[in-house]
């Protein structure tokens, strides 16, 4: 993201909610050796600090992203619940630094394949 910036290049969000591995759920069968899979196991505290927060885990990984310095975010929605709690993030702001560093913390490190 910095060499984006030093260049004058804007930066595209995508995946944030890093198909589906930070939300409540996942929403389609995947075999437990799936990348998504473990990606998910690997949010297992995200989703315990979404909850501490009160927040959709959804809803806090969208407030992450539009937290970054992004130009833009790209949502994969696929329906209009998912689309309004989009907005929801949008309307409530970015996060602070200190919550935004309780989020990084949260997720377990991936494992060298």
């Amino acid at each position: 993201m910095a060499a984006a910036r030093a260049n004058g290049v804007g930066i595209m969000g995508i995946r944030a909610v890093q198909a589906g591995a930070l939300t409540a759920e996942i929403d389609r069968p995947l075999p437990p050796d799936h990348p998504e899979k473990r990606d998910y196991e690997r949010a297992a505290g995200f989703r315990r600090l979404a909850a501490e927060l009160g927040f959709d885990p959804a809803v806090l990984a969208h407030r992450y992203a539009l937290s970054l310095d992004i130009d833009t975010l790209v949502l994969g929605v696929k329906n209009r619940k998912e689309l309004a709690a989009c907005v929801a993030a949008a309307e409530a702001g970015a996060l602070s630094p200190e919550l935004m560093a309780r989020v990084d913390q949260s997720v377990a490190p991936a494992k060298p394949e």
